[in-house]
């Protein structure tokens, strides 16, 4: 797979979009890495990218999408239609990307696509996360995780974890909760495996309890603070009575932490407007101009 792309193959794209050859486009981008496609389609005009975007498998254009900057990506989704959102995108984003871009869409829009979700219990989880304030962790996180009973076998939970695993894309712990669903505790999976004398062994004698967590309206400096702390690189997230809700992992605040640099850059820069520390000098300077 390719990693990056160059000038050469950006202006044979742009030729193959408007001279309609799909499977000239297709056979390019095989070779690009998700993330280099997405650099792709922040080059292109925004007719352009879309026509792209169409012929993209589901899972690919999902990826690509979420890499172009928040502004960009708004105004592609402007020219595409519900159903387009729904099924080449949303459908296939994890559960707090999904509602980060949905917060973005027009909010007729929006319910449009809630209501072509195919997955009832994905709309659920999306609906949820919009609800939560923004700058906290309930509207950070993501709802996808797996979570098995303290009371539980080795064996029954091994059970358990399979079928939650097809639905999660990354697996950094297991959560162990109660019976009534509140946290009990985090099961690495290196002490699943080397800890259990037996698969009879009940969960909550090999969990550790002592793991740290975090309410869903705490805000997400705090969180941001609490992985440095305790060097973790995943926070389970909970409500008021202690119920697991959601995970935040350290790839969630990359963002957070990036965005709050570019604004401690501005305003010791003196920058009026909206730009990235990786702008042209010009741009910054015309930035720091009054009436500008």
């Amino acid at each position: 797979m390719r990693s990056v792309f160059t000038k050469s193959l950006l202006e044979r794209l742009q030729s193959d979009v408007e001279e309609g050859r799909d499977q000239d486009i297709l056979a390019v981008l095989s070779e690009l890495h998700p993330a280099d496609i997405g650099g792709v389609l922040d080059r292109l005009t925004l007719d352009e990218a879309r026509y792209v975007i169409r012929l993209l498998e589901p899972e690919t254009a999902a990826e690509a999408v979420l890499e172009l900057d928040e502004d960009v990506r708004e105004k592609l989704l402007e020219g595409l239609t519900s159903k387009e959102i729904a099924e080449k995108l949303i459908e296939n984003f994890d559960s707090d990307d999904a509602a980060d871009v949905m917060a973005d869409l027009p909010e007729q829009k929006a319910k449009e696509v809630l209501d072509l979700l195919e997955d009832e219990g994905q709309a659920d989880d999306i609906e949820e996360l919009l609800r939560h304030q923004e700058g906290t962790a309930g509207a950070l996180m993501a709802k996808e995780l797996i979570s098995v009973r303290a009371d539980s076998t080795v064996a029954r939970a091994i059970v358990d974890m399979r079928q939650q695993a097809k639905e999660v894309e990354h697996v950094y712990t297991i959560y162990v909760v109660d019976k009534d669903d509140r946290f009990f505790g985090i099961l690495p999976l290196k002490d699943l495996l080397f800890s259990a004398e037996s698969t009879r062994t009940l969960i909550k004698h090999i969990c550790q309890t002592d793991a740290v967590s975090v309410l869903v309206d705490t805000d997400v400096e705090e969180v941001v603070s609490r992985m440095k702390k305790y060097d973790v690189v995943v926070l389970p997230v909970v409500d008021t009575e202690n119920r697991l809700v959601g995970r935040i992992t350290f790839d969630d605040v990359m963002d957070v932490m990036q965005e709050e640099a570019e604004e401690d850059y501005q305003l010791a820069s003196g920058i009026s407007e909206d730009v990235d520390a990786s702008d042209s000098p010009m741009v910054q300077v015309r930035a720091r101009l009054p009436g500008c």
